[in-house]
């Protein structure tokens, strides 16, 4: 088997695609969740409607929901255009663009690097491991994977761009990161994260030409801090500037443990009210460790610093520091950071057991086989709002959105009395979780305890003075209440 044999890279792309398909090809049986799914795709009146005048209008002029995403937008538009409101098919579109990113991952490290079986390796992790599956298997992360086709086009663009330069391909790298930036803000670090692929492994330096991508970037960074702060959606405001921190030394950490063993993942980790100090510290130390390692063997091996840095500077705008949203970290923030962590892995390990390619085989035979059954598995947990609570409430502790929200999905099936007890348990660990609140309110009034629905009113009016749906079911019920003439 020649490293240079024609044929193998057709073959390794057919078993990418076969791979990846056989285990998230089962999202096409999947549903909704009632977790964003239902604000980026099935209650959002412009994307229901499908591709119209006014609906591309509305796409590219609104900041709402956290972020400039244009293109996210059009994307949902044409799956309802397509497929009216049927769920499997929208989760297949992001498969697809799964597949297609992984293929890409392949071919645009091989034609950085000359190396067909590491790039193979490289793409096979991305493809397969579990920290995919937020990105894939829940529809309202369609932005992740179609950011990461643009970026990862944007990288084919570079590696062109940079084997003979010219006008026009410079123009398609910015092409590419614009519409990258169109998907996902995420994308914000990508002209850093072209340095480091200046520095490995195409061995150039070439800072200048980066200057019109961070213009990109600053612009993009300004939208979204428009867009968030509309929707109140930083929640920096209350918490520390030293918890943040800490938090975010420990994400780091935590993100290292989770690629390196794929368990209790969740669709959402709760931001912790404190953390140990020993933690922190701990997270100090093995970061430090890491960073040292890989700077003092990287002057040998220049993919283990590139690698590394790929992975910090790529979390960076999701870590926490300018917190947006109630989650500690997400998977879903890793799907284009661990493509320089798995090139370290990857790279490193050729390094150690390169003169063993049977051995390499197998091991790398039983981890791709390992990533792709705890990602099916782990996909299964997304088939409806039920599983995906149940299970993250299975895997994590005090997580008050988890149990609202499985309260909610547990109401939308007439099981309110178990409904009942999810929402009590919110309001329980979140005192000032005011949507629980009114929802538990709204169950009570529903099962007849008025009495006990008016003091979870008054509470989501104590929290939220502005919440006027909470308002006026305290008017109706201060009205029935009211003596008849």
């Amino acid at each position: 088997m020649s490293n240079g044999h024609k044929g193998w890279p057709v073959i390794i792309a057919l078993g990418l695609i076969a791979a990846t398909l056989l285990v998230y090809s089962q999202a096409g049986r999947f549903d909704f969740i009632n977790f964003d799914d239902d604000a980026y795709v099935y209650a959002n009146a412009p994307v229901r409607a499908g591709l119209t005048r006014a609906g591309v209008l509305w796409a590219f002029f609104t900041i709402d929901y956290f972020y400039w995403q244009p293109l996210t937008w059009l994307s949902h538009m044409l799956d309802c255009e397509l497929f009216g409101l049927n769920a499997g098919r929208h989760h297949l579109t992001s498969v697809l663009f799964h597949v297609m990113n992984s293929l890409l991952v392949f071919f645009v490290f091989r034609r950085m690097t000359g190396a067909v079986w590491r790039s193979a390796m490289l793409a096979a992790l991305f493809a397969l491991h579990p920290l995919r599956v937020e990105s894939v298997a829940w529809i309202a992360e369609r932005k992740d994977v179609l950011s990461g086709f643009w970026f990862l086009a944007m990288l084919w663009a570079y590696a062109r761009y940079t084997e003979r330069p010219s006008n026009g391909r410079y123009g398609l790298v910015l092409g590419a990161m614009l519409m990258g930036l169109m998907a996902k803000p995420m994308l914000v670090t990508a002209p850093f994260l072209l340095l480091l692929l200046d520095y490995w492994p195409l061995r150039r330096v070439a800072i200048a030409e980066k200057a019109p991508m961070l213009m990109m970037a600053a612009v993009s960074v300004v939208l979204t801090a428009l867009g968030t702060r509309q929707v109140r959606a930083v929640h920096a405001v209350g918490i520390p500037a030293g918890l943040r921190l800490s938090n975010a030394v420990v994400s780091y950490a935590r993100y290292i443990g989770k690629t390196l063993w794929p368990r209790d993942l969740a669709i959402l980790y709760p931001y912790p009210a404190s953390i140990p100090a020993w933690e922190v510290w701990g997270a100090v130390l093995l970061l430090a460790a890491v960073t040292a390692a890989a700077f003092w063997l990287g002057r040998s091996h220049r993919y283990l610093p590139a690698g590394w840095l790929w992975f910090v500077v790529g979390l960076l705008p999701t870590i926490g520091l300018m917190q947006v949203g109630r989650q500690a970290l997400a998977d879903r923030f890793t799907y284009i950071p661990l493509m320089g962590f798995f090139a370290a892995v990857v790279w490193g390990a050729a390094a150690l057991v390169g003169r063993h390619p049977r051995a390499s085989a197998a091991g790398a035979g039983i981890v791709l086989a390992a990533c792709g059954m705890v990602s099916w598995n782990q996909a299964r947990t997304w088939r409806d709002s039920v599983t995906v609570f149940e299970h993250a409430l299975a895997v994590t502790r005090d997580n008050s959105l988890a149990h609202h929200d499985l309260a909610v999905a547990l109401e939308a099936r007439g099981q309110r009395d178990a409904a009942i007890g999810h929402y009590a348990e919110a309001v329980r660990i979140e005192p000032g979780y005011f949507i629980a609140h009114y929802n538990y309110g709204s169950a009570l009034l529903a099962r007849g305890q008025t009495a006990e629905a008016a003091a979870q009113f008054r509470a989501a009016v104590y929290y939220r003075p502005d919440y006027q749906d909470a308002r006026r079911r305290l008017e109706e019920l201060r009205l029935s209440a009211a003596p008849r003439e």
